[in-house]
C-alpha cells in the first residue's frame, strides 16, 4: 500500500522491476542517435527533418513527466506505471511497424508521453515505500540505470544497425510486456477517494512552453549562430517562450491542482536541486555527442567511438549506489559539492585536450 514501509523481499523486487522499466525508456533517449542515418536513407530525410525524431520524442517526455506524476497522485502509482509502459510499448510498436516518417514521428509521441512518467513515477513509488534510511540508495541506483541507459543507447544502437534500424524499436516490446506484467504482480494497489480536478489550462501552456523551445532551439544554425537567432524562423518562437513563463507561473499559482506544484520552488533547496538537475540533465544530453568528437579529433570508425563512453557508463554504474549509500547517512551537500568539482575537472579535460579524450 502506498505510504507504507513495504517488507525487504517486496522492495527489492519493486527496485529490480523500476530499474528495468528505466532502462527501457531512458535507452531510447540515446539508441536513436547511430540509428537516425539509416532512417535518413530508408525515409529520404535532410538531416533537419529526422532530428525531429528526436526534438518530438523529447516534448513529449517534457509534457508527460509532470503529466503522469499528478495522475499518479489521484489513480494511484501502480495504474499510471503500468499505463506509462503501456504506452511506451504502443509506441515502439508503431515505429517499429512503420511505413512512412509521419507514423515514426507518432511513435516518437506517444513513446516520450510514457517514457515520460515511468521515472518519476518510479521515484514517487520509492518515496512511498521504501524506509528514509534506503531511498537515497535505491534513487542513487535508479539514477544510475537511468544515466548508462541514456549514455549507453548508442552502443546498442550500434550493435543492432546490422539487424535493420527497426531492432532498435522492436526490442522494447517483449521487454515492456514483462514490465506491465511484473507490475500487475508486484506492486501493491492504493485505494484515492481524491477527486482529480485536472489542470487543463495547466497543460495546454506546458505544451506549448516545450513546443516553442524545442522547435526554437531545433532552428538554429550553429555554423552562424548569432544570425539564425535572430532570424524568423528562430527569434519568434524563443520569444513567445519567454512571454509564456510568466503566464505559466500565475495560472500555477492560481489552479486548484496544479500540474507544476510552483510553490514547492519557494524551498530554497528544492528550487536548487531543480537548477542543478537541470545542469546536470544538459551535461549528460551533451555525453551522448563523445563518440561524434572522437570521430573528428581522432580518425576512430562508429563502433570503436561508441566504446568511449564506456569509462562513463562504468564510473557511472559503480558510484551510484555507493554514493546514494553515503548521501542516506552524510548529507547531500558535501556529495553533490565534490561530484560538481570532479564533473568540472572532467569537462575541462575534454574540452581542452579532445585529442587525448
Amino acid at each position: 500500500m502506498e505510504g507504507k514501509t513495504l517488507d525487504k523481499k517486496t522492495r527489492n523486487l519493486i527496485l529490480l522491476l523500476f530499474l528495468i522499466g528505466v532502462f527501457m525508456g531512458s535507452l531510447d533517449t540515446g539508441i536513436i542517435g547511430p540509428v537516425l542515418p539509416s532512417i535518413e536513407q530508408s525515409f529520404h530525410l535532410t538531416s533537419r527533418e529526422s532530428s525531429w525524431i528526436f526534438t518530438l520524442f523529447v516534448i513529449s517526455f517534457m509534457i508527460g513527466s509532470p503529466v503522469m506524476a499528478k495522475f499518479s497522485d489521484f489513480y494511484g502509482r501502480k495504474k499510471i506505471f503500468i499505463f506509462d509502459v503501456i504506452l511506451f510499448g504502443i509506441g515502439s510498436c508503431l515505429i517499429a511497424s512503420s511505413i512512412s516518417i509521419e507514423a515514426i514521428f507518432l511513435g516518437r509521441i506517444v513513446q516520450g508521453f510514457g517514457c515520460g512518467g515511468i521515472f518519476p513515477v518510479a521515484g514517487a513509488f520509492i518515496g512511498d515505500g521504501f524506509p528514509l534510511e534506503e531511498r537515497g540508495k535505491a534513487l542513487g541506483i535508479l539514477g544510475s540505470v537511468f544515466g548508462i541507459s541514456a549514455i549507453g543507447g548508442p552502443l546498442v544502437g550500434a550493435a543492432l544497425i546490422p539487424y535493420g534500424w527497426n531492432w532498435c524499436f522492436t526490442i522494447n516490446i517483449p521487454i515492456a510486456i514483462f514490465i506491465i506484467l511484473f507490475a500487475w504482480y508486484i506492486l501493491p494497489s492504493a485505494e484515492n477517494d481524491r477527486k482529480l480536478k485536472i489542470d487543463y489550462l495547466g497543460i495546454i501552456v506546458l505544451s506549448l512552453l516545450a513546443v516553442f523551445l524545442s522547435y526554437g532551439l531545433n532552428q538554429i544554425d550553429s555554423s552562424n549562430f548569432l544570425s539564425s537567432l535572430l532570424s524568423i524562423k528562430v527569434l519568434p518562437y524563443l520569444l513567445m517562450f519567454i512571454i509564456l513563463i510568466p503566464i505559466f507561473l500565475r495560472i500555477e499559482r492560481r489552479a486548484e491542482e496544479s500540474i507544476v506544484p510552483i510553490h514547492m520552488l519557494k524551498n530554497r533547496e528544492i528550487s536548487i536541486a531543480c537548477v542543478e538537475t537541470l545542469c546536470y540533465g544538459i551535461i549528460y544530453s551533451s555525453a551522448i555527442f563523445i563518440p561524434s568528437l572522437v570521430i573528428l579529433s581522432m580518425g576512430l570508425d562508429d563502433q570503436l567511438a561508441s566504446l568511449m563512453l564506456i569509462p562513463i557508463l562504468g564510473a557511472n554504474a559503480v558510484a551510484a549506489p555507493i554514493l546514494g549509500k553515503i548521501l542516506d547517512s552524510t548529507g547531500s551537500r558535501k556529495i553533490m559539492a565534490v561530484g560538481t568539482m570532479i564533473l568540472a575537472i572532467g569537462l575541462f579535460a575534454i574540452a581542452v585536450y579532445p585529442s587525448n579524450l
